[in-house]
Order: C-alpha cells, then structure tokens, then sequence
C-alpha cells in the first residue's frame, strides 16, 4: 500500500511542471475517484487504555459543484465509499477484511475575498452528515466471537477556510459535532440479544486537502479527515454505551471538471 501511494504521489508531482495559471472560475463542477487508509480506534471509558481498533483502505467517488457569486460562496460535496478493515481486540481477537460502506454530503455557504496577487479566500460554514455501515454480521473472530452490524451517523457544522493561489487550492475545516447515533445490531449475534442504539452529543473533527489543477480539466486532491468522538450517553436501558473513538482517513483523489 505504501508502495501505491508513492507511485501515485510521484505521478501527480510530475504534473507540476505541466500546470499552467490557472484563473478562479465562478462556477466549478467536478467528479473525482478516490483511494485512501483508514483507522479506526476505541479508547475504555475509564483510564483512556487501547480497547479495540479497525484498520484498512477506503476507495470512493465523490461529487463537488461550487458556485462564487459576487460576494457570496455556496457549494455541496458529496462522497461514497467502500472499503475494507481489519478487526483488533485484546480480549476478542482479530477479524480481517471486514465490508465498510460510507456516505457523506456537505452543503457550504460563505463569503470570497479575491486578492490582488491573483489570489482568493473564501470564508465559509455550513452543514454536514455521515452515514457509515461497519458489517461484521456473521463474521467470526480468531478467538470464535461473532461479529455485528454497526451503523454511525453524524450531523455536523463545519467552519473554515479556503485559499486558491494559482493553480493550487488549500482548504482546511473544523467540524462541529451537533449529533450522532450509533447502533449495533447485536441481535446479529444471536435472537437472545437485542440491538442498541447510543446517542452520541461530544466530539469534534478535521477536515484538510490539498488541491492542483493540471491541464485538460485534471486535478489531484490529497486529504486528510480526523474524527474524535466522546463517550456517548447510556442507552435505554442504562447498560451499554459507546466508548470514545477516533477516526482518520488520509488519502489522494483524482477528479476531472466539467
């Protein structure tokens, strides 16, 4: 995998000497593939120790469509991905190439300062969600403990900025946690147990990219997107709880305006 991202950051790279300056253009639309790591962790909800983790790629398209009018900034990004991860627990073993599925849409509205250096920054909020399926149902553990269904769902604010130079473009967010929900479907273990669904009110996130335009309408876009949520509340019936996790994804798209 490594190997993979050398080769692709090597090639987008090579692309530098063929860019030309690129002027901001009021309406952008473009469609992108995408390749990426993934981990996810669990931290114990009383001494922070390591409880489980989940590690693996993620490959996705993604849809973007920014409009600049004026003095005003909206624009909408959409991905969906699948991927595989593998499963680490101390206390229930290892479980490999579990299916991920994942969907994210983002609505943004903001306000562009153009510079006079051939410049622009574009200051912007706006609202977010994510909806991750984690399927393990029916898998089995190294240690012969079964796997479950879980879904996640965030609903989001981000806040950030957005610098274009040329041909290059850097954008970084801070992303409000508002509200999650997780559940687990144990009953995937067995008719005896009953699903669980948490709800999750702390947490907070990051999102950065990195943007170059070749020419032809070709781009590389490298990101980087971190998630750190808190415990979350008992369920209803005061027992279980979703401990702490985190989430980052780095990886490299490649998109095509149109």
């Amino acid at each position: 995998m490594n190997r993979f991202f050398i080769i692709i950051l090597s090639v987008a790279f090579t692309q530098l000497s063929f860019l030309s300056v690129h002027s901001f253009e009021n309406k952008k639309s473009e469609l992108g593939v995408y390749f990426g790591t993934k981990i996810y962790e669990e931290r114990h909800p009383v001494d922070n120790s390591f409880f489980m983790s989940q590690e693996g790629w993620m490959m996705g398209i993604n849809l973007n469509s920014e409009t600049y009018d004026g003095s005003k900034y909206i624009g909408f990004k959409n991905r969906a991905a699948y991927g595989q991860v593998d499963y680490q627990s101390n206390g229930t073993g290892t479980m490999s190439s579990i299916p991920d599925y994942q969907l994210e849409t983002t609505g943004y509205i903001g306000i562009p300062f153009e510079g006079s250096s051939n410049s622009r920054i574009t200051y912007f909020t706006g609202l977010g969600g994510r909806y991750l399926l984690n399927a393990s149902g029916l898998k089995l553990s190294s240690t012969g403990h079964s796997g479950y269904d879980r879904e996640s769902r965030y609903v989001y604010i981000p806040f950030g900025i957005n610098y274009e130079k040329d041909s290059f473009e850097l954008r970084g967010e801070y992303l409000y946690f508002l509200y999650g929900q997780q559940t687990s479907y144990l009953s995937d273990v067995g008719s005896q147990y009953s699903d669980i669904t948490n709800d999750q009110e702390d947490g907070s996130g990051v999102k950065l990219t990195a943007k170059l335009y070749s020419e032809g309408g070709m781009g590389y876009e490298f990101y980087m997107d971190y998630w750190d949520i808190a415990d979350s509340k008992l369920d209803t019936t005061g027992n279980f709880m979703e401990p702490r996790n985190t989430t980052s994804e780095t990886g490299i798209r490649v998109f095509w305006a149109y």
